[in-house]
């Protein structure tokens, strides 16, 4: 079984393979203009626009009876809220010479020899829609949300440009305010003033079997509405972000498809609860396993966004793994829940916060873990100078301990410190000034076995990305082949790197 990311294709390949009517309803070019610099926002500016709504939403509806007339009040009110998102790549007719492309080329782009050498380069250049996403309108002024897979190209770069289609049909360029795989989020921005927001409602108390909606632009049909239920929440540790994201997933039967990502998960009073992301199954389509980012995780990580532009993560020194039935025992916490403490950082903030190797962390700022991963999300949400409070199970005691993040690149900058990325087992790097050098390859253990990277090679780039750390590598990964540039001594060379 895969996990399938949600947005929808919409090369030219696959429109004349299959349902060629798409290319004929969705523009797939628009004239090309400089991006202009993405908005930020002060924290009292975000609290106003990305707040929990902690009341019970008058102005929504009542929770439905179970088995209602129908839904179509409460649908009608929550489908303005959500949007298509379209990425798109900037291609010159140079780079189109396939007869697929040149038969989806718009209209007026062959230029005419009476034109100039400076209106026939213009006329060389358009947006070509790479795709269709979902997104959901957070404020009235424009801040939108979705995916960052809707907003990747194929190669694992940002899109060159990002347009936005209304309920209504008006359409917008979107400026890409941040983007944050880790958690598979991104932040937009439209210049618009008129927008219907969707109140966001607790995603904490959201409880298996709450009767949920799925609204968004499957397939590119147009905004579509499905329902179910809560199967499940605090997914974790599903690796469907790579071994590096922060997953915390509420499970939901209803259905979702391609084109859903970066849609709205909605409670059954019209509250944004999640936002729809992936699905299980062994082919891509649904068979009633969908997952979405949760409003409490979305809600700090879109902060962060219009905050920065990024999410700006500290730094703890801690390394964890779950808790199993003897090691609950061996520190009496009185569940097999939590996150156990398997190394602590000489000198780091968890050993300054008094964690030892074999603690037990069953509570992170007041909330119950369930997982290792739900540990990961807290702390991934904290930038450096943030303290949170941990209550901890050691030897039969319960103590209360308060760690600080530090910051990543002060703590990284120790050159001889080796450590490992999850994409690639078996590997273990150390920070250069290119990049990150190859230190060790165990050819018994994971990658190592078959990777062509070898001690004294820098990795500087990974699939158009550079990378300065860790976090920027693990981000870049993406599972099957990669596209590695490295550094060894005067010799820069590509590498396909595969990952499981």
């Amino acid at each position: 079984m895969r996990y399938f990311p949600l947005r929808f294709p919409l090369s030219p390949t696959a429109a004349l393979a299959g349902l060629v009517f798409w290319a004929a309803g969705l523009p797939v070019s628009s004239r090309s203009e400089p991006a202009p610099a993405a908005p930020r926002l002060t924290e009292e500016e975000a609290a106003e626009r990305f707040t929990i709504d902690e009341s019970e939403n008058p102005s929504a509806a009542p929770a439905p009876a179970v088995h209602p007339a129908g839904y179509h009040e409460l649908l009608a009110a929550v489908t303005p809220s959500v949007v298509s998102v379209f990425p798109q790549r900037l291609v010159t007719l140079d780079d189109t010479d396939d007869p697929i492309s040149r038969f989806f080329r718009p209209r007026g782009e062959e230029t005419d020899e009476t034109e100039s050498e400076e209106e026939e380069e213009e006329n060389h250049e358009f947006n070509e829609t790479m795709g269709v996403g979902s997104g959901v309108i957070l404020s009235a002024d424009g801040w939108i949300v979705t995916n960052s897979h809707v907003v990747h190209l194929a190669t694992g770069k940002l899109a060159d440009a990002v347009s936005v289609e209304l309920s209504d049909r008006r359409r917008f360029p979107a400026k890409i305010v941040g983007a944050d795989p880790l958690t598979d989020l991104a932040l937009l921005k439209i210049d618009s003033d008129d927008l219907v927001p969707l109140p966001i409602g607790d995603s904490d108390s959201v409880k298996t079997g709450d009767l949920v909606f799925a609204v968004g632009n499957p397939f590119q049909l147009g905004m579509t509405a499905t329902m179910g239920m809560v199967s499940a929440t605090q997914r974790t540790s599903l690796e469907l972000l790579g071994d590096g994201g922060y997953e915390s997933f509420i499970q939901t039967d209803a259905a979702i498809n391609p084109g859903n990502s970066g849609g709205a998960l909605v409670d059954a009073r019209g509250r944004l609860i999640g936002i729809n992301t992936a699905i299980y199954g062994r082919y891509g389509g649904n068979i009633g396993i969908g997952f979405a980012i949760p409003t409490r995780l979305m809600t700090r990580v879109v902060t962060g966004l219009a905050r920065e532009g990024e999410m700006r993560r500290g730094f703890f020194g801690i390394e964890t793994d779950e808790v199993d039935q003897e090691r609950a025992e061996q520190t009496g916490a009185p569940r097999i829940a939590g996150a156990w403490v398997a190394d602590v950082m000489t000198g780091g903030p968890a050993e300054s916060a008094g964690l030892r190797t074999g603690d037990v962390i069953a509570e992170a700022g007041g909330r119950t873990l369930e997982t290792r991963g739900d540990l990961r999300v807290e702390l991934s949400c904290l930038r450096p100078g943030d303290s949170i409070e941990l209550s901890v199970h050691r030897r039969g005691e319960e103590k209360r301990l308060t760690i600080t993040a530090a910051e990543s690149r002060a703590l990284e900058s120790t050159r001889d410190q080796l450590f490992s990325l999850a994409p690639l087992p078996g590997v273990k790097f150390r920070l250069a000034e290119e990049g990150l050098e190859v230190a060790k390859v165990d050819h018994g253990k994971g990658t190592g076995d078959r990777t062509a990277l070898v001690p004294g090679m820098v990795i500087s780039h990974v699939n158009g990305n550079a990378i300065s750390s860790a976090e920027e590598a693990v981000a870049a990964f993406r599972k099957g082949i990669n596209k590695v540039v490295v550094v060894a001594g005067d010799t820069r060379r590509t590498l396909a790197v595969r990952v499981e």
